[in-house]
């Protein structure tokens, strides 16, 4: 499983921003920056991240992400009660 996260954000770029680098994951809709440990430590159970848009809001909203190995993907639900996870790509 992690071998698989691994490989796939070998390529990956990520970003600094206040001295924490960042992911940034999109899909056709939204994207979201994440940080960068958070997304190295993802299994195929849920866990809880934080969501960030943009900086300069004061409220970050939580949410849930697991790796999906099949799909190469990064899941997540943007909402911790009403589970849905969608398909996510790295950029």
């Amino acid at each position: 499983m992690q071998e698989s996260l691994q490989a796939y954000l070998s390529d990956k770029r990520d970003y600094e921003y206040r001295g924490k680098r960042y992911y940034k994951v999109k899909n056709y809709k939204r994207h979201y920056y994440i940080p960068k440990e958070a997304i190295e430590s993802l299994s195929s159970a849920p866990k809880e991240i934080v969501l960030e848009q943009n900086q300069q809001l004061k409220t970050h909203p939580k949410g849930l992400a697991k790796w999906d190995s099949g799909r190469k993907r990064i899941m997540l639900s943007e909402n911790k009660i009403r589970v849905y996870f969608e398909p996510y790509e790295i950029v």
